[in-house]
């Protein structure tokens, strides 16, 4: 049975923190390598990361100080820095690596396959978190859980390592029936759920008690269901019923990451999610006036600041 004993986390987001702290908890510190370029290396030595007030003992390494292949790698970034840390993360990549991209959306997996194949490449899905990151500090309540597969739908020894490992580490580990589904689905959300937030500054309650952006939300769910079909993906009206029962759920106060990335001015991931919609949508001579429109008002917010 294939074993992960030392994994690399590259990218120190909410996710990226809220799973190497549990990891390092649970599993000791040898057991992850937190990697980056040697000038963010510097920053996190010096600074330091905290979770929910406690300091993370992080084992940090340069790209330059490489140790040769972990057993896994865990890109945790944000999409504007992943096509980098892709490149980058060949120090640590041989031929048994196996590759797990924590990020939403469809699209990190893609760019995983292209550069370093199917083989090693495990589909993660993460979901149900509440983190919230200011500066070197996040905070959070809920974990939330990792849906794992494989694009088959097989049960390869890659695919239990990584749910095992997790689940050693105490997280929440779920292996669904069709990963690709299930991030399809993710990716609805958060296309509606995330841009509508961002666009108008607002939070879950704010948007669920304007019946105008609880319809544009829709609206937006709806247009990803629309292109989702064509690439063999059968969203239903149901999901998106229940997404938006989910977010009604939420703390009214509480707000996407999206949201949270244009606050503070940092740039954001609309390429994860409307882009993607956006996109897909051309190809498939699929109309999608709602995202378009969503995709351009968030690129002008990151225009203003500049």
């Amino acid at each position: 049975m294939k074993q992960i004993l030392h994994a690399v986390l590259v990218g120190l987001g909410a996710v990226g923190i809220m799973y190497g702290k549990q990891i390092v908890d649970h599993l000791g510190p040898e057991s992850l390598t937190v990697m980056a370029d040697a000038e963010r290396v510097q920053r996190y030595r010096t600074g330091g990361i905290l979770a929910n007030g406690e300091p993370c003992p992080f084992r940090y390494r340069s790209w330059e100080e490489a140790e040769g292949p972990a057993d896994a790698v865990f890109f945790a970034t944000k999409y504007t820095t992943f096509a980098d840390a892709a490149d980058r993360a060949a120090a640590v990549i041989g031929p048994d690596t196996i590759l797990v991209s924590l990020l939403n959306g469809i699209v990190s997996e893609e760019d995983l396959a292209r550069r370093y194949g199917e083989k090693n490449l495990i589909y993660c899905s993460v979901q149900g978190m509440d983190a919230t990151r200011t500066g070197n500090h996040v905070t959070y309540q809920n974990l939330g859980y990792a849906a794992v597969g494989e694009k088959d739908g097989s049960q390869s020894e890659n695919l239990l390592a990584v749910r095992d490992f997790l689940a050693s580490a105490g997280l929440d580990c779920r292996i669904p029936e069709d990963i690709r589904h299930h991030q399809w689905s993710k990716m609805m959300l958060n296309t509606g759920i995330n841009q509508v937030t961002a666009v108008y500054g607002t939070t879950y309650g704010g948007v669920m008690s304007d019946p105008k952006l609880t319809a544009l939300t829709r609206a937006a769910m709806k247009e990803v269901q629309a292109v989702a079909e064509p690439e063999g993906v059968h969203l239903t009206d149901e999901e998106i019923d229940d997404w938006l029962k989910l977010v009604a759920s939420l703390a009214p106060d509480g707000t996407s990451s999206m949201c949270q990335d244009t606050r503070s001015r940092r740039k954001t991931e609309v390429g994860l999610f409307g882009g993607t919609a956006v996109r897909l949508g051309r190809k498939h001579h699929i109309p999608t006036p709602v995202n378009d429109e969503l995709v351009k008002r968030i690129h002008e917010i990151e225009a203003s600041w500049e």
